[in-house]
């Protein structure tokens, strides 16, 4: 046998391992897309080379068999300034300039090169293997859960750290993925602050005093890395009076004004707290959460509200119960979020017309996806008082 023949045959065999491996590696039985993964930053690196954001999603949103601690370690080329054609096919997401950008063309070869291993299915997933979840300003998983949120067209603007202004912090968080900003427009240069829809985990282990939107917090937490992936360290002091000084806050909520012993009426009048936070009404907002100011409404109004009609939510807003829409098309599951994208409840069976209990649940929006098998087919949001 000569020589090129042996090459041909070395190469094709470890071209066939290659393959077999690639196939072992991902098993779409493990594929389980209703499972509630918890949404924090623990990466893995599964073994088809791509980091995942925790065990959970490697294994029940991707199939990955087996991985490792940690991030992969896979520089990315910079993609910049290669055409791959003018054609309309979205090729995938790659890495440009810096960030993800999703790119079209005729296909990954140019020449003789392929360039596909340069490109991911979805921005997140270039990101976790191209950036940095914990530094970057703008986190694509913020954007991926903007899918889900509608935000209300309120005029109230703030600077993203990407300098960008937005209209508001929804739009600033959710569909600009910035992970602070200011509570001010951009030529006012204000001061940046960690947004509300952050969450620590449920540990309770004392950080610090957080630097929020509506001042400084008191805030505990599993670590500094909020559910985004993203490091907030910079963002607490150990005292309060280092934190007000960081920006020169004038403080939201005063602990001085909680009195508990007062006896708000049962009335639903809501108010939005400087804070972030909605109040039953504006007693409880000063005697209960200690709120030094407020505006009348929930901070969030761009629900309406349904007593009960086909195809709603209803009643929504809602204060203990409510029941899922009555839909033409029939659907199997429905999966409940909160703003933060954690799973709250997973009803299937009989429980779909029965009325489904959220009485323990905090005050906020809720987001309700119907599914029929695997596929999703329509989406509510829903305000709990």
């Amino acid at each position: 046998m000569n020589t090129k023949a042996t090459i041909l045959i070395v190469f094709f065999t470890l071209l066939q391992y290659s393959f077999m491996s690639s196939q072992a590696c991902i098993d779409s039985t493990l594929i389980n897309p209703e499972t509630g993964c918890l949404t924090v930053w623990d990466p893995v690196c599964g073994c088809d080379g791509v980091t995942y954001g925790n065990e959970c999603e490697a294994t029940n949103f991707y199939g990955v068999t087996s991985w490792t601690p940690g991030a992969c370690n896979s520089p990315c080329m910079d993609m910049s300034g290669l055409d791959f054609g003018m054609c309309d096919m979205f090729l995938g997401y790659t890495w440009m300039s810096g960030s993800c950008v999703p790119t079209s063309g005729c296909g990954y070869v140019i020449g003789n090169i392929d360039f596909s291993p340069n490109f991911y299915s979805t921005a997140l997933q270039c990101q976790q293997n191209c950036g940095n979840l914990l530094t970057d300003c703008v986190n694509n998983w913020q954007i991926e859960q903007g899918y889900l949120v509608d935000c209300a067209p309120t005029n109230d603007p703030v600077c993203g750290c990407n300098g960008i202004e937005y209209s508001n912090s929804c739009m600033a968080f959710y569909y600009g993925g910035v992970t602070n900003y200011t509570n001010s427009p951009c030529s006012e240069n204000g001061c940046r602050r960690i947004p509300n829809m952050i969450e620590f985990g449920e540990c309770a282990m004392p950080l610090g005093w957080a630097l929020r939107e509506g001042g400084c917090v008191m805030t505990s937490g599993c670590s500094y890395v909020g559910q985004n992936g993203y490091d907030y360290n910079d963002f607490f002091f150990t005292s309060e009076q280092n934190c007000l000084g960081a920006c020169s806050i004038v403080t939201c909520v005063d602990s001085s004004l909680i009195n508990l012993n007062v006896m708000c009426p049962a009335i639903f009048d809501p108010v939005c707290g400087c804070n972030g936070m909605t109040y039953s009404n504006s007693c409880e907002a000063t005697n209960y959460g200690g709120v030094t100011s407020y505006a009348s409404g929930p901070c969030i109004t761009s629900i309406q509200e349904v007593e009960e009609k086909t195809g709603a939510i209803y009643p929504n807003p809602f204060s203990e119960t409510f029941r899922l829409p009555v839909l033409k098309s029939e659907f199997s599951h429905a999966v409940i979020y909160d703003m933060t994208g954690r799973v709250m409840a997973n009803i299937t069976g009989n429980a779909l017309t029965q009325p489904i209990d959220g009485s323990d649940w905090e005050s906020g929006v809720y987001v309700i996806h119907l599914y029929n098998g695997p596929n999703p087919i329509q989406h509510f949001s829903m305000l709990k008082k």
